[in-house]
């Protein structure tokens, strides 16, 4: 099969259905066709948790059916991996042998969980990155009793409300000596600590699983502290892959996290795009390449991406943000909040309240929120704007001060 588009794009998830869309917005006579590795019609990552809650029925995750497109006449071909670029004859190779050919090029590849523990071990280990990760858990719940989550991050946040909504007592353990050290300090770590104890979780910092032993009676994962726990499952809260292969092969620039592209997104290939968690793209707020693994990110570069590619050339400028409801708390990130040169703490224990930002000079990059979302929106201004924040340094020293107070640019 050789076929022929205008637009091709490369990745069926939410940046990749958002280009086609936004290019079929306005264009109405363009061959659009997407090509995606999931089997699955798009639904919704961010509900699979949801789902496994109980709160939702699978049936809700699915965003689109085979009819939307039909509608839209954008060609859809699902379960193909592609495997390297013709940048010379324009030209996109799947593994299964399929060739399109296309004048512009969007790739939206995504990402994979990172491949954890021996082969052994795999039937009894979850993920949750995909709809068939979700369905896998799903089914396995009724003979989980004694769940491991690992990992300090928000998947393992979620991994954690997914068993208690089950009425399973997880125990979690964290690398670490806090819970997510990387981002927030003792104090907002203490916090969340805190909130674990209160719901019967158990947890165990500066530990790591070193071995994994399978016996008639049960498993048994040691730590590298030589603690022995009884498991029968273990659910991992890590980070993902891309796919870079491909582009490697192809000689399209890849950077150190993902495809680089620039404030257009566009790769160092002409006619070829990226977006999603498959671009490392220049951010023109921090002005460094960064590569942002979340949903909101995914649409809005999509939605770009799809202008870009018909001629709507305009820099692509986003605060990134990540916000979780989870355990009773709302957990929210902002901005840059690993290359900062100093940091203010706000807290409010009383109220369960805490806020972390990050500073570059007297420039705030980034923001660490619990139960502070009504800040959300003025920090992300704030950093948008890139304001000298001196004269707020003794203001905001204070946890009583209001944040809303610090003008910005409507």
């Amino acid at each position: 099969m050789h076929r022929h588009y205008d637009y091709l794009i490369i990745g069926g998830g939410i940046a990749g259905v958002t280009a086609a869309e936004t290019i079929r917005e306005h264009s109405a006579d363009a061959h659009i066709a997407i090509v995606g590795e999931e089997p699955h019609m798009l639904y919704s990552r961010v509900l699979l948790p949801a789902y496994l809650k109980g709160r939702i029925a699978r049936s809700k995750l699915f965003l689109r059916v085979a009819e939307d497109f039909t509608n839209k006449k954008i060609d859809i071909h699902g379960a193909e991996r592609i495997v390297s670029i013709d940048v010379k004859h324009k030209d996109a190779i799947f593994e299964s042998g399929k060739a399109f050919t296309y004048e512009k090029l969007l790739l939206a590849t995504g990402g994979r969980v990172k491949e954890w523990g021996r082969q052994e071990d795999q039937p009894m280990v979850h993920r949750l990155q995909t709809l068939d990760d979700a369905d896998r858990l799903f089914e396995a719940m009724p003979a989980i009793h004694n769940p491991l989550v690992v990992g300090s991050s928000f998947i393992g946040l979620e991994f954690l409300e997914i068993f208690l909504s089950n009425h399973i007592t997880p125990l979690l353990l964290v690398r670490d000596a806090h819970f997510f050290g990387n981002v927030l300090d003792e104090q907002g770590s203490d916090l969340m600590h805190e909130n674990f104890l209160h719901l019967g979780i158990r947890v165990d910092y500066n530990d790591t699983i070193a071995r994994i032993d399978h016996a008639a009676g049960g498993t048994t994962v040691t730590t590298k502290r030589l603690k022995k726990i009884p498991v029968d499952s273990i659910a991992i809260g890590i980070g993902i892959d891309r796919n870079l292969t491909y582009a490697r092969k192809s000689e399209i620039e890849v950077g150190e996290q993902g495809i680089k592209v620039n404030e257009f997104l566009e790769t160092s290939s002409p006619n070829i795009f990226a977006a999603g968690d498959a671009a490392e793209y220049y951010d023109i707020i921090t002005k460094s390449y960064r590569s942002v693994g979340n949903w909101t990110n995914a649409v809005l570069q999509g939605k770009h991406a799809g202008l870009a590619m018909i001629g709507i050339r305009e820099p692509f400028s986003s605060v990134p943000s990540y916000s979780i409801t989870n355990l009773g708390f709302q957990i929210t990130v902002l901005g840059d909040t690993h290359n900062h040169e100093r940091a203010i703490v706000r807290i409010n224990k009383a109220h369960k309240q805490y806020e972390r930002l990050f500073f570059k000079g007297d420039m705030l990059v980034g923001a660490a929120l619990i139960n502070q979302f009504a800040d959300k929106a003025h920090l992300s201004k704030l950093i948008e704007q890139r304001l000298d924040m001196a004269q707020w340094r003794s203001e905001l020293e204070s946890n009583s001060f209001d944040i809303h107070m610090i003008p910005v640019v409507r």
